[in-house]
């Protein structure tokens, strides 16, 4: 019987579902800014798992969750809830493509449901606010992603008119 206690233990232990750290596409102290023809939405990195969002004078602040599996290859953070003033879905996290190509098309396709903008390093940006008709509740959509091309950074991602688009500030 004594034996069975350590080994039914490690057994339990090594089923448990184990939490990695997220894929982040913010990091501390990070702020960013993204102009679309909705206006600029304002991310803000609060801590590990929550962000600031501010846009059209609305600044609401949510707590994400990790995500636990790969999700359209996101093993990032995400929120599928608002508050009682509005319904918010809410996803960060990185993206890996093994060509610029493919990543290219992910954001065609993804810019058919809302209007994205992104960097020469790859990190784009997504939003779409809309009203329910009647009594203006509030839906809002916003993606982040950092893109990976064969497991680094680009330093040079097309960004033809979006350059302009999207800014980060740093807290000092």
């Amino acid at each position: 019987m004594k034996a069975i206690i350590p080994f039914l233990a490690l057994v339990l232990t090594s089923c448990a579902s184990h939490q990695s750290d997220p894929e982040l596409a913010m990091e501390p102290e990070m702020a960013i800014h993204a102009t679309t023809s909705q206006g600029t939405m304002t991310v803000r990195y609060v801590d590990t798992l929550t962000r600031e969002y501010e846009w059209g004078g609305n600044k609401k602040r949510f707590k994400h969750k990790p995500r636990n599996e790969r999700w359209y290859g996101s093993l990032g953070i995400y929120r599928p809830t608002g508050d009682s003033s509005m319904h918010a879905v809410l996803e960060e996290g990185q993206q890996h493509f093994q060509s610029l190509e493919e990543a290219q098309a992910w954001i065609k396709k993804k810019q058919n449901f809302c209007e994205y903008v992104w960097n020469k390093n790859g990190l784009v940006v997504g939003w779409k606010e809309q009203k329910r008709p009647g009594d203006g509740f509030v839906a809002l959509h916003v993606d982040v992603w950092q893109i990976y091309i064969s497991e680094s950074k680009p330093t040079e991602f097309p960004v033809e008119k979006s350059n302009a688009k999207l800014k980060i500030t740093m807290k000092k």
